[in-house]
């Protein structure tokens, strides 16, 4: 698969991309009839392939022109490299010639629920929105950051499967990798938790916003901790926008918690005291990744590699993928939720604006996490994460802004 992103960029002046139609409310069973299940198509339409290929080269000669103005063009990678807490000591390894990292890295990196833009799926509500491109960008790298946390607490962090296996260990896990995976698909199935029309439509009620206008960090954390309440989910989303983690709200009745940490780290970059800290957060065994960006677009990051940190991006346009009856599907089924490709950007060319994840499967592990963080506060870094054993103050989150989509 080739890793690549979709050129439509949105507008901050909220106009719509020309081939969709905003605000045209229409009924339950016109949506249904519309776009029926079989409807969807199975691969990529040809216009979709040349704008992904376009989008493909941009990213490529700005990313290419960025580090030789940054005067790193001809330097050496760093050697050390961390994924979702995960140390890897790449002098060690031999690299593959195409992507320059080891196969068993390249592994571990396709593992990561890969969320991007979808089209050709039901219409969202009160909407003719047939896809998100343009728009949904900062609501997908959230997704992507819900996944993993759902992938580490239903599969750990280490674990493989084979799609062709009848070994009932093989069997469970691609169960519940497929799973995890459905419950991000784009449609209004009760077993699609986190889908696009789910968070459009929370997003109307929590913030007002229309569908089709952008979401930055904050209201897409508030909107999967709202999501999370409305299923009743098996793991706990805690919200912060002042980075502090009141631990009586979290531990009274503890469960399995995602905690996310909206942050402003700068104004219109990040400031350079926040570089250490980044890069601390993502060697973190509770990491669930980072969803940021460029300005005015949005990324997920996964891990570190010296100044750098790996992304994936959702900015390619894939056709939504059709729920089967018994939720069972072939590698080829949802091959588009995976990236076999890392990417690297510098921090100096991040957005600000953020969310910090931290995956928590046991008390053990968040009072681990809280002793983490204090150690590198009296090491010197300056961390954006603090714990108080109190409850929170009511208070409410901001309204979403930072990256675009």
């Amino acid at each position: 698969m080739v890793f690549v992103s979709n050129v439509a960029e949105p507008r901050q002046d909220g106009e719509m991309p020309a081939n969709v139609t905003a605000n045209k409310s229409v009924s339950a069973n016109e949506q249904a009839s519309a776009h029926p299940a079989s409807a969807h198509p199975a691969v990529e339409s040809t216009a979709d392939m040349v704008v992904n290929t376009l989008r493909e080269w941009y990213v490529l000669a700005s990313d290419s022109i960025a580090s030789l103005l940054d005067g790193r063009f001809l330097q050496q990678p760093a050697r050390d490299l961390w994924l979702l807490g995960k140390h890897y000591d790449l002098s060690l390894e031999q690299t593959e010639s195409t992507t320059g990292y080891p196969q068993h890295v390249i592994d571990d990196f396709s593992h990561l629920i890969w969320c991007t833009y979808r089209s050709h799926y039901a219409p969202i509500a009160q909407s003719q929105f047939t896809t998100d491109a343009g728009w949904g960008c900062m609501l997908r790298a959230g997704q992507t950051l819900m996944a993993q946390a759902l992938q580490l607490h239903v599969l750990g962090r280490d674990w493989t499967f084979s799609w062709t296996s009848s070994d009932p260990e093989h069997t469970k896990r691609r169960q519940l990798y497929t799973r995890v995976v459905s419950e991000f698909f784009d449609d209004y199935d009760p077993r699609s938790t986190f889908s696009i029309q789910r968070m459009a439509a929370l997003g109307q009620q929590f913030e007002g916003k229309d569908i089709g206008e952008w979401f930055g960090p904050y209201g897409t954390a508030r909107i999967l901790r709202g999501l999370a309440q409305q299923a009743s989910h098996d793991v706990t989303v805690y919200t912060t926008t002042d980075g502090v983690v009141y631990l009586a709200d979290i531990c009274a009745e503890f469960r399995p918690t995602l905690i996310l940490v909206a942050s402003m780290l700068g104004i219109d970059r990040v400031n350079p005291v926040y570089y250490a800290f980044i890069q601390a957060s993502l060697m973190l065994p509770q990491s669930a990744g980072i969803a940021g960006g460029r300005p005015s677009s949005a990324l997920y990051f996964a891990g570190v590699q010296g100044d750098e940190l790996l992304y994936l991006d959702p900015h390619t346009t894939r056709p939504a993928v059709t729920r089967t009856n018994n939720n069972e599907y072939l590698q080829s089924d949802l091959a588009s939720y995976s990236c076999p490709t890392p990417r690297r950007i510098a921090m100096s060319r991040l957005d600000p604006c953020m969310v910090f994840g931290y995956y928590c499967a046991t008390l053990e592990s968040l009072i681990d996490l809280r002793s983490r963080i204090e150690l590198l506060a009296d090491d010197g870094v300056t961390a954006i994460v603090s714990f108080d054993n109190g409850h929170a103050p009511e208070s409410a989150i901001p309204e979403s802004h930072g990256s675009g989509p």
